[in-house]
């Protein structure tokens, strides 16, 4: 590397057992970033401007403004402090508030040199298409993890005699279409004469998907409850074992913040084939025969302040493909955006497509409602403050902004107060902070899809 680099040591002040799939993508880089020297800094200390331990940035340093929507700050800061170093900035969730709030207040401070990391090309291109600041040239496809993961070789497919293991790890939410996997294998159960099992591992968000109930369910439809298995939520050093017991991974997921489907390439790590819906992400994840055709929901007003699926699979099309094993065993088509060297070709090469056609339907599809450029919550001045409230645990001034916004408008925004005042708050809880953004800067914007040549 060239001149010095930086980056936010999220993990001060973060309580163990708080990571996810965005927590593990900037610790992966920020590793990375230590391996070759860069020095980590807390942007929650020193002056405005200068957090402590970054050092005036002069042409050729770099900023890693990574572990949330965050990097407006620094953006905001190199301005003011007359700085000339790049900013490195993560886009990991699509249609959601906190990430498309932080390119609005970005957009306007972006310079030559900068950079916008997506997880996929789906990502990126729907961020071009409705951003003037991310562009072809100042944006790449970089997330860093296979060098952590295994390369086991790839899961033999089991005979149509033989029973079919399938798995599904991940959110038991409707966002990501848990219940279409369960309905999926019960019809496959009884397609294939019982000759079919089911393990599951994730968090429930709803009664229904807690595991009693879904046993009950699946028992309903004459499925022996025997070929089921729930795990719980798994940790990392868990998920060995639980590729080990399936054949197959189901991941249906047209969740609207889905960039990725991390577990996608951990099952194609571990050597087990992956059937996923035709849009999103998973489209340049796996090969064709992997893809279930998937139906877009053209009639619902969505909002970026909630997750909900923008698609549901054809479920008798996934039982007929499994049930005949017609997928092709697990096989990443590019692995470049995903090895320890993607980051360093990305500052290298901006711009540079990976190797893989990505889905175009969605981005074809989507109509964001516009908000105006004029908007009181993209004052400078006002953002900084929200930001820094936070990040400086101002939790007074917090509750103060929040009972003025309730005594102006009647909301109350259920949750908030208690983010606020939760003790030992994490320090850059990205599942946080986007809710303050919501209720007193950027209100979430809604949108919809409409099906056009482009997007069928």
């Amino acid at each position: 590397m060239s001149g010095s680099w930086y980056f936010h040591d999220s993990r001060s002040g973060r309580p163990a057992g708080s990571v996810d799939g965005a927590v593990f993508m900037h610790q992966e880089m920020a590793e990375l970033l230590a391996g070759r020297g860069a020095v980590p800094h807390d942007l929650t200390r020193g002056r405005p401007g200068l957090p402590e331990g970054l050092a005036r940035g002069t042409r050729g340093d770099v900023v890693y403004a990574g572990s949330g929507p965050y990097a407006y700050l620094y953006h905001l800061w190199r301005e003011r402090a007359g700085a000339s170093y790049r900013i490195v900035r993560e886009v990991h969730t699509s249609l959601w508030s906190g990430y498309w709030a932080q390119e609005e207040l970005c957009r306007g401070y972006v310079r030559d040199g900068d950079l916008a990391l997506f997880p996929t090309e789906f990502a990126r291109q729907l961020y071009i298409r409705h951003f003037d600041s991310v562009r072809e040239g100042n944006s790449a496809v970089a997330y860093p993890l296979l060098h952590r993961l295994p390369h086991r070789p790839a899961v033999q497919t089991p005979a149509h005699t033989a029973t079919l293991r399938i798995g599904y790890l991940g959110a038991l939410s409707e966002a990501k279409n848990f219940d279409q996997v369960l309905r999926v294998f019960a019809r496959l159960h009884e397609l294939s004469g019982g000759r079919a099992g089911l393990v599951f591992a994730g968090k429930p968000n709803t009664e229904r998907f807690a595991p009693e109930r879904v046993l009950e369910a699946l028992s309903r439809r004459g499925v022996d409850p025997r070929r089921v298995r729930a795990q719980g939520v798994l940790g990392q050093g868990e998920l060995g074992g639980f590729f080990r017991a399936v054949d197959v991974l189901l991941f249906p997921s047209t969740a609207s913040r889905e960039t990725l489907g991390r577990v996608v390439l951990e099952a194609l790590a571990h050597g087990v084939a992956v059937l996923a819906a035709n849009v999103g992400p998973a489209v340049e994840l796996l090969p064709a025969d992997n893809l279930v055709p998937t139906a877009l929901d053209t009639s619902t007003e969505f909002t970026m302040g909630r997750i909900r699926p923008l698609g549901r699979i054809d479920e008798e099309h996934c039982a007929e493909r499994l049930l005949r094993r017609a997928y092709a065993p697990a096989r990443l088509p590019d692995d470049g955006p995903y090895d320890a060297g993607a980051l360093w070709r990305a500052l290298r090469e901006p711009g540079r497509r990976p190797g893989v056609r990505p889905d175009r339907r969605i981005a074809g599809a989507l109509r964001v409602a516009e908000r105006s450029r004029a908007h009181p919550g993209l004052d400078p001045e006002r953002a900084e403050r929200l930001f820094l409230d936070y990040f400086q645990r101002n939790d007074s001034a917090l509750k103060s902004a929040l009972a003025g916004l309730e005594a102006r408008t009647g909301s109350r925004w259920p949750g908030l107060r208690e983010i606020v005042a939760r003790p030992g708050r994490e320090l850059a809880d990205y599942r946080a902070f986007p809710r303050l953004l919501d209720a007193l800067l950027l209100e979430p914007l809604t949108y919809r899809q409409t099906v056009d040549e482009e997007s069928r």
